[in-house]
């Protein structure tokens, strides 16, 4: 991957179950591609499933290799930290996969995690290496000893290391548009942007997109922002025009307006 492009993150099913908004997979997935994304992020399960129909659009596919649970109860949040590597490079290569996708977390309370983490990631690469897939590692400040996940200066660190252990792509959180120029400018790897949790406002999120695309960054890899907004549609095509056609917040917010 080293092109701009707008990704839509499917993978959250695998880490918290039957997302809002997300219950029904196919149709999520329905609705993506007929909104012309560049690219999906899913786990290699998902891939297999509905290959066939993603085999029908010009998409890229990313898989994603890892797990994050967050309770020991399916889709509960008691501040668990199970993070655990549960497909192979090579099983996404077969599952059509252009890309491969990991998390790379910082802040947890047991340092055994962020060791199994770091492990599994350069592991990972070496793997990837083999099978001829880029990796793509998100580095995140998402452990409870982080008071800030979007500080600059740890996100800055965190996407070095993730470069230092064989990342390919780095898909980091958008610290804002100051703090994240240095991030761009010191990775040898293309950099996408994370979405988090959808924003308050559709123009909140083009002001992301676009402050990340003023600073050098190559696209987004967004869920949340994307399918849990009225019309993911509208949207995307918003992002398209952001990415692909250095439009203005202004420019891209008509692609919402004329809904």
């Amino acid at each position: 991957m080293n092109e701009d492009a707008v990704v839509v993150a499917i993978d959250h099913g695998l880490h918290w179950g039957s997302y809002e908004d997300f219950a029904d997979p196919e149709a999520t997935l329905r609705t993506l591609l007929e909104a012309n994304v560049d690219g999906l992020l899913a786990g290699v399960p998902f891939l297999q499933r509905f290959g066939s129909l993603i085999d029908d659009y010009d998409v890229s596919r990313i898989a994603t290799l890892d797990l994050l649970h967050n309770s020991t109860t399916p889709g509960g949040d008691d501040g668990s930290e199970i993070h655990t590597q549960v497909f192979s490079p090579e099983a996404a290569a077969a599952a059509g996969a252009d890309a491969a996708k990991m998390a790379l977390v910082y802040g947890r309370s047991d340092p055994a995690v962020l060791s199994g983490n770091v492990e599994f990631v350069a592991d990972a690469a070496d793997a990837c290496n083999d099978v001829g897939l880029p990796l793509v590692v998100e580095p995140t400040l998402w452990g409870q000893e982080i008071d800030d996940e979007f500080d600059g200066e740890l996100l800055a660190d965190a996407a070095r290391i993730a470069f230092e252990l064989g990342a390919d792509v780095l898909k980091t959180p958008y610290p804002g548009d100051s703090e994240f120029v240095p991030i761009v400018e010191h990775a040898p790897v293309p950099v996408y942007i994370a979405g988090g949790p959808a924003v308050g406002s559709d123009r909140e999120v083009l002001e992301m997109v676009a402050g990340a695309r003023d600073a050098g960054g190559r696209g987004v890899m967004f869920g949340r922002n994307v399918w849990q907004r009225e019309d993911p549609a509208a949207v995307v095509d918003a992002f398209r025009r952001i990415v692909h056609d250095g439009a203005s917040v202004d420019e891209a917010a008509a692609a919402l307006e004329d809904v």
